[in-house]
Formats: structure tokens, sequence, C-alpha cells
């Protein structure tokens, strides 16, 4: 695979933003604001894991080029307005510091389930999601958080 080839399979793995029907789904009530928090922090643990896979998988020199082609797919993808991510460098910023936080904590030895977690702590604090929905929340972002297959499209990079 080419570093162009991985990063469109890393994009096409990654879940669409949840929608306010789909946390509906899940006996989340949400508004399109609070969806979009939602899927912004589901965006950002994606990012982790999708990176993390890179890193653990892929050789140096490539590690940089895959990661701004998978940038680069979801700012050409995923508009302000279907997102609400506003201006790439403000969400850029923010992904930089919960990558940080996420790799901290991972250095811990946090367990992927311990980071979604984490994630569900955010965005209640975010108040994008009541307290009450904490288990609900749980299991949305497992399923919308596919750890597992990001490192199986690397595994058939070597």
């Amino acid at each position: 695979m080419t570093p162009k080839e991985a990063a469109t399979a890393l994009f096409d793995a990654m879940p669409q933003p949840v929608t306010v029907d789909q946390m509906q789904e899940y006996g989340i009530d949400v508004t399109e604001a609070q969806a979009r928090q939602v899927a912004r922090e589901i965006l950002s643990l994606n990012l982790y894991w999708i990176l993390a896979a890179v890193d653990a998988h892929i050789l140096k020199r490539y590690r940089g080029v895959i990661g701004e082609l998978l940038f680069d797919s979801v700012t050409a993808k995923w508009t302000a307005g279907t997102f609400g991510l506003g201006a790439w460098a403000k969400y850029r910023a923010e992904l930089d510091d919960r990558l940080g936080h996420y790799c901290r904590l991972m250095e811990d030895q946090l367990s992927p389930l311990a980071l979604c977690a984490e994630a569900a702590t955010i965005v209640e604090d975010q108040r994008a999601v009541s307290s009450d929905d904490r288990q609900k929340l749980l299991v949305l972002l497992i399923d919308y958080v596919p750890v597992d297959q990001y490192a199986a499209l690397l595994d058939d990079t070597r």
C-alpha cells in the first residue's frame, strides 16, 4: 500500500459524523449543536487511534505524509456545515491538545475502554450529553471508534 492508499483506507474506515438521529438510536437526546460536539470528540478519538496505529505499523518516513493526507481528507469531506468543525486551524489546535491528553493517559497503561470513558467524561464536561446518558454514550463511542479495524488495515502494509 502506498501512503495515499493507506490514508484513504484509514479515512474510509472512520465512521461518518454522528447525527442527532443516530444518537437517538442509542437513547441519547441531543440538539444538533450537541451532536456536533459529540461528533468532534469521536473524530478526535478516532484520529488518536489511527495515528497510534500508523506509528505502530508504518515506517517513520511515511507517518507524517499519511497523517497529512488523512487530515486533508477530513477537511475536504467533512465541511463546517455538516460537521461543525469551524476553522480547521482552531480544531487542529484542539485536536493536538486532545491527542497529547490521550497519549499521556495511554502511557499510564489505560485500556481502550478506559480511553472511551475519558472521552465520555470530556463530552459530559462540555455538557453535550447528560451524565444520565453516560452508559449509552460509552456504547456509542465503542461502536464509533473501530480501534481493531485500523490496526488490521495497516497490517496489510507490511
